[in-house]
């Protein structure tokens, strides 16, 4: 991992359970090359930043749930995990909003599912020129 970082390729790296996920700029480059999309589940802050100083330009979405109840409907947790990811997705929102392509909600997953397309279809043909 250390290596990976010094080289500049590792652009997210999560613990899940007792595994370590890796995700390099290479294997995100490739699946883009392939004229496809990559998806990083619960990618963050870091991973944005990480793939901006590497010249991809990801498509940000965040995905907000209006209610604990709302986030248990669509994912496995705890009432208390609910409420704290709703705070994580508010001081998200606050703190970052210029770093996200679009926020989506809804009451199904159905309808989460499509505003993502939605956001990304909009955007499939944008021209990211770098600023130099």
């Amino acid at each position: 991992m250390a290596r990976c970082g010094e080289e500049g390729s590792l652009i997210d790296c999560q613990r899940k359970k007792n595994e370590f996920y890796y995700v390099t700029r290479e294997e995100v480059q490739k699946v883009s090359d392939s004229g496809k999309h990559c998806v990083l589940e619960d990618a963050n802050i870091y991973t944005v930043d990480q793939l901006q100083k590497s010249g991809i330009h990801p498509i940000v979405i965040l995905v907000k749930c209006k209610s604990s109840h709302e986030i248990r409907s669509v994912r496995n947790c705890t009432s208390e995990q609910a409420v704290r990811t709703i705070s994580k997705s508010n001081k998200l929102e606050n703190e970052h909003l210029h770093k996200f392509t679009a926020i989506v909600s809804g009451n199904k997953c159905e309808d989460i599912f499509r505003s993502i397309l939605s956001a990304i279809s909009s955007h499939r043909e944008s021209l990211w020129l770098p600023i130099s």
